[in-house]
């Protein structure tokens, strides 16, 4: 009998209650899981949703151990709460790469792998290599380094996230002390900006508001955290512009022209050897040119005026007020020194869009992308007089065209290096700027 109710008690004992397990972490009980397999994936599953948006699962440090228990199955039924509490007490880490530049940590990565095709595609941003463009050799200025870490993943950058960083720059603040007549132009342009860059770095300020003598005004600098050094060839097919031959004849009425030959542009193949920073030429050097096609030149007849106008201006005569305003408003900047710099033409203030006009009657020498001049146009007058007008937001006359004095040629802009719509005017004298003012009547 004894052993019956013993048998009879087991039976009972066993088919009531359920083999189960603590889950104990750093020595703290957290809540009862069925199995050890079943409690390691409780865990396994939070560490992979830690790290899930950067897609490597997280790691943990703490100390985790399980004590096995038969309980009732009810009590295990009541104890499926250790999720949450899990949760709760378990920390986590990623392991990832941390980039270093000049010795400061710029970004965190999660892999090695990462690291480089972040280098190599910021590198590209620059480079920019093509079939045209050959590059033999790519470099960073700046040290760099590597390291691994162990942090949250929250502190994991994504690859386009470390990207965009890099592409931004870092931006400095430093303070300039406004002086007498100061205003944002100026500012902008004695620190080489545009003046929403300067207004950007000043809130509540737009471009009518006052400065006054010793107000503080912030000068907000990007600069690059890597400087991209880069060698290569660049081939280009380039326009030949055709010369143009003008003659004088008697039998024309004093500004009349009449095109004796049609004048087209040629074509050459170039190559370049190069070294450019970050994008921009330091240095090149022509490796092979080949013309594809001969320019041929044009032929003009004209009347006697522009040689006379064109004869005037060369003897540089102050009196000789032989050329028209391209353009009606304020001068901006004179000719002359400026911040220690020659300022070889006038800066005449309009609205961005507002037409200017040619100062003397001649031919289109240039219509296009000059560098720092923007969108530009150059017009020969004869007798190695030409004048130039820069920054155009657009261009309406092309190379070869004749045009008249006071007739329409572009738009004011603020293309190329520039801080605010208006036209910079030049007059060339054999190469040589002079000062418009002398000249303008």
């Amino acid at each position: 009998m004894t052993f019956i109710v013993i048998l009879g008690s087991t039976i009972v004992y066993f088919t009531g209650t359920a083999s189960a397990a603590y889950l104990v972490v750093n020595g703290q009980k957290i809540g009862l899981v069925a199995s050890v397999d079943q409690g390691q994936q409780l865990v396994d599953s939070i560490l992979t949703k830690r790290g899930q948006s950067i897609g490597k699962a997280a790691k943990t440090h703490d100390r985790l151990e399980y004590e096995p228990v038969r309980i009732k199955k009810v009590a295990l039924l009541e104890g499926m709460s250790t999720d949450s509490e899990l949760q709760k007490v378990l920390t986590s880490y990623i392991e990832g790469v941390a980039l270093e530049i000049n010795g400061a940590q710029v970004a965190i990565l999660p892999s090695q792998g990462d690291v480089q095709t972040l280098l190599k595609t910021y590198q590209a941003v620059y480079t920019k290599p093509s079939e045209d463009n050959k590059v033999t050799s790519v470099e960073f200025s700046e040290p760099i380094a590597t390291k691994p870490v162990e942090v949250h993943p929250d502190q994991i950058k994504p690859l386009d996230q470390a990207l965009k960083q890099l592409k931004e720059g870092k931006t400095s603040t430093t303070e300039y002390t406004a002086q007498a007549n100061d205003s944002w132009w100026l500012i902008a342009r004695e620190n080489d900006m545009l003046t929403q860059e300067v207004l950007a770095a000043n809130p509540r300020m737009t471009e009518d508001s006052k400065i006054k003598a010793g107000q503080k005004i912030n000068i907000a600098s990007v600069t690059p955290y890597l400087t991209v050094m880069s060698k290569g060839t660049l081939t280009s097919t380039e326009t030949i512009p055709y010369d143009v031959v003008t003659t004088t004849d008697t039998k024309l009425d004093f500004g009349d022209t009449v095109v004796k030959e049609q004048g087209s542009d040629g074509s050459k193949v170039v190559t370049y050897s190069y070294l450019q920073k970050n994008g921009e030429t330091v240095s090149q050097q022509v490796v092979e040119e080949k013309v594809s096609k001969q320019p041929v030149t044009q032929v003009v007849s004209e009347g006697p005026t522009l040689t006379a106008v064109s004869m005037s201006v060369s003897r540089g005569s102050k009196s000789s007020k032989m050329f028209a305003w391209p353009l009606r408003g304020p001068i901006n900047s004179p000719y002359g020194s400026r911040w220690g710099k020659l300022h070889n033409g006038l800066d005449i203030g309009g609205g961005t869009g507002s037409s200017y006009s040619a100062a003397a009657s001649g031919t289109v020498t240039a219509a296009g992308w000059g560098g720092g001049y923007g969108n530009m146009i150059v017009i020969d007058h004869g007798n190695g007089v030409s004048t130039r007008y820069g920054h155009s937001s657009k261009l309406l006359v092309s190379v070869g065209d004749r045009v008249e004095q006071g007739e329409t040629i572009g738009l004011v802009g603020s293309t190329g290096h520039s801080t605010g719509p208006h036209l910079h005017f030049e007059v060339m004298i054999n190469g040589s700027t002079v000062n418009p003012a002398n000249y303008l009547r």
